[in-house]
């Protein structure tokens, strides 16, 4: 009899056990549900979470001249479009290189004009010893000077023309140097 007494004992235990176990599972499983007032706002979701982020697409920008960035018109993950300034570099590094060229070209117009004149006064020097050239030649035919004043009034004559070729010659590059500083301003 110890035995079915201690059976039922056990059986007991057993069914109490799965009842309050079944009722605490059943309590807890029902929905909780809450209600709130309906407002207008933000809705601010935080995760928290390791791991690396990565674009979907990566584009590189890039300028055709280097500077210091003055003002950046967009921000990280903006959505630009064809056309759009993304940002403006610092102007002042190029007004110098401008107003350096400026400088240049007006030099170079300077040089050509000085050139110019170098010209015309070894023109008028080639032009004065033609002269002094042609009387020595008349006074040595005359025999009123000798042959090494000739030959000096000749030799003055002949440099004073290469001074002229020479000047021409510096005209052509002066010229040449302000189509050149004039190209460089129009870069």
């Amino acid at each position: 009899m110890k035995t079915k007494s201690s059976w039922y004992i056990v059986t007991s235990l057993v069914v109490l056990a799965g009842l309050f176990v079944g009722f605490g599972l059943n309590h807890s499983a029902q929905p909780q549900h809450f209600t709130a007032q309906i407002e207008r706002g933000d809705i601010h979701d935080v995760v928290e979470a390791t791991g690396t982020i990565n674009a979907v697409i990566t584009v590189q920008v890039g300028s055709q001249v280097s500077g210091t960035i003055a003002k950046l018109n967009v921000d990280f993950n903006s959505r630009v479009h064809k056309g759009d300034i993304v940002a403006l570099i610092d102007p002042a590094l190029f007004q110098g290189a401008l107003l350096q060229a400026s400088a240049d070209l007006d030099n170079a117009k300077a040089n050509v004009a000085a050139a110019k004149a170098n010209l015309e006064k070894a023109k008028a020097a080639s032009q004065q010893t033609k002269a002094d050239y042609d009387r020595a030649v008349q006074l040595t035919k005359d025999n009123i000077t000798s042959q090494q004043q000739l030959d000096l009034a000749k030799a003055n004559y002949d440099s004073a023309n290469a001074a002229v070729g020479a000047a021409a010659a510096n005209v052509t590059q002066a010229e040449a140097q302000v189509s050149q500083k004039a190209a460089a301003l129009t870069v």
